[in-house]
């Protein structure tokens, strides 16, 4: 993360930039039922794409060869991948060996590494966070250590970029690197042995008031149904079995999750519906037949009332669970429109180690929805985000931007649903107001830094208990320094100071992470979170689909 290059500030920025890099690059696309194989393999051509893909290699080694200044073919050949996907749609990709090696790592659920979350604070690595039971833990390192060199490299005051940084943390199982480490003006030399670091999808705590397990789902990875049982077994009273669950309800939090792998995303559904045979997506493509995956009446836990959170970023494969939900009339779908995505990718593996992902078909929800935004405007399609923000979609539940032209209905009570532009909710939870000022906007975007280097120079000035911080008053010397920070971060020439207070919470939750950490804050903050409130009333209250 470089917290540096703020320069070009945009206001879709803050919230989106991070989902839209994992929209583009690793959603919503199903495993391959074929053995893995090259593109060339697992495509058969006839003569006339034969002739085409030799016209290609014989043009670009003509201008290899007789060219006046020389070239790097390697660029002319990207150059011309990116033309031929900017042909197609947005979600068809080419991706680089060193994109696939980290998108890999990802939808895996585990890298190589030692453990730890941090900023670039003043050109040095500052510790945020350090996982329990990870390689730098069992070193002794600590939040609010700072790397200063990496193997006898100084990396501290360089200006070195976080890719090479990662580059150089990035080793086999069982080797050993040795770190630099300045604590309290100290310079420790530790050696690090590089393990495998699991990075779960899956997260939840009890709700013990209203008897629900809230289950917070981040991505679809190749783990993620596993790992999704297992908090289920937690909590839940499993079928036929003599045996009381801590829970009776479920909140699904799909939020900002980019979506993944589709049959992940299909067998959790499978533990949602008791009923066998019922539909829960079916695909469909110009060379791909249609494809019903249905429920298969092996659900494992008894689960009654279920509400699943989404919002803008929600996509693809969490998509898909939020539309079988709502189409079998479940449960509720609390939030704002999702995102929109409605197409299903493969993936082809390249020589180059590289790969692309190809849209080979689109998905339907049970009702034969197609929740695919249109994107025969790229650039608008590219923009959505920005227009939900200047249209008030993210704040008002009446939508200007949709524009439905065919009426579909859930399968059970009838009620009428929407196709256009992803799935919208059955209850509207808009974001904060205060955020229609775009200032607030940019502000929200830097207060994890500035609350970390708050932190790091008033340790003592700041409560370590989860109640001792969310009664603490944010000082005017805070909001001072911090209006400070966000004038030199951005591009900004004034600051709204006589409404910063508006954003006590944010600056609460955010300081919560670092103070206590953030799995130990997580059950705390839910309790401030809007969206998960109107879910415990709808359980709560038992309340119906209107």
């Amino acid at each position: 993360m470089d917290s540096h290059k703020k320069d070009n500030y945009n206001i879709i920025q803050p919230l989106l930039l991070s989902a839209c890099i994992a929209v583009g690059m690793m959603v919503g696309y199903k495993m391959n039922d074929r053995a893995d194989g090259s593109l060339i393999e697992a495509v058969a051509y006839d003569d006339e794409h034969i002739k085409l893909v030799g016209r290609v290699e014989e043009l670009l080694r003509f201008v290899e060869n007789k060219y006046v200044d020389s070239l790097n073919t390697d660029d002319l050949l990207n150059e011309a991948v990116t033309a031929i996907f900017s042909k197609l749609d947005p979600h068809s990709s080419y991706i680089s060996p060193s994109e696939l090696a980290d998108i890999t790592d990802q939808m895996n659920g585990s890298f190589n590494g030692i453990g730890i979350e941090n900023f670039i604070v003043d050109d040095t690595i500052n510790i945020y966070q350090v996982m329990e039971n990870s390689p730098a833990s069992r070193a002794g390192i600590k939040a609010f250590d700072k790397i200063v060199t990496i193997d006898d490299s100084i990396i501290a005051g360089k200006n070195i970029e976080y890719e090479k940084v990662r580059s150089m943390l990035r080793k086999e199982k069982g080797e050993k690197v040795t770190l630099g480490i300045m604590r309290d003006k100290n310079i420790l030399a530790t050696d690090v042995t590089i393990d495998v670091i699991p990075v779960s999808s899956v997260s939840s705590s009890l709700l013990p008031e209203i008897e629900t397990a809230y289950i917070k789902i981040e991505r679809f990875g190749s783990k993620t149904y596993t790992e999704f049982m297992d908090e289920v077994e937690k909590y839940f009273q499993p079928i036929n079995v003599d045996k009381k669950g801590k829970a009776k309800h479920l909140i699904l939090d799909l939020r900002d999750n980019p979506g993944g792998y589709l049959p992940e995303a299909t067998n959790i559904l499978c533990q949602l519906f008791a009923e066998k045979d019922k539909l829960l997506v079916f695909t469909e493509g110009r060379k791909n037949k249609k494809n019903e995956y249905k429920s298969n009446g092996k659900h494992f836990f008894q689960i009654d009332q279920i509400v699943v959170l989404i919002d803008e970023n929600t996509a693809s494969a969490s998509e898909i669970i939020a539309g079988a939900i709502q189409d079998w009339d479940r449960g509720h779908v609390i939030g704002r429109r999702s995102y929109g995505k409605g197409l299903v990718q493969e993936q082809y593996d390249l020589n180059n180690g590289g790969a692309i992902r190809l849209t080979v078909a689109r998905y339907y929800t049970p009702s034969g929805r197609s929740i695919q935004r249109d994107y025969s405007d790229r650039e608008s399609y590219d923009e959505d985000y920005g227009a939900r923000y200047t249209n008030g979609d993210l704040f008002h539940k009446d939508s200007t931007l949709v524009d439905d032209k065919k009426e579909y209905f859930t399968l059970v009570k009838k009620r009428k649903v929407t196709a256009s532009g992803g799935i919208t909710p059955d209850i509207f939870v808009g974001m904060d107001t205060i955020f229609r000022n775009e200032n607030f906007m940019l502000l929200k975007s830097l207060i994890p830094e500035f609350t970390y280097r708050y932190a790091t120079k008033n340790k003592s000035k700041i409560p370590n208990t989860l109640e001792g911080i969310n009664n603490w008053k944010v000082s005017d010397d805070f909001y001072k320094s911090f209006s400070e920070y966000a004038l030199k971060e951005s591009e900004e020439t004034s600051i709204p100071s006589g409404q910063l207070n508006k954003l006590d919470s944010e600056i609460k939750s955010n300081l919560m992470k670092i103070i206590i950490g953030k799995s130990k804050s997580e059950s705390y903050l839910l309790g401030q979170d809007a969206a998960i409130q109107k879910a415990s009333d709808v359980i709560k209250n038992k309340k119906e689909l209107k």
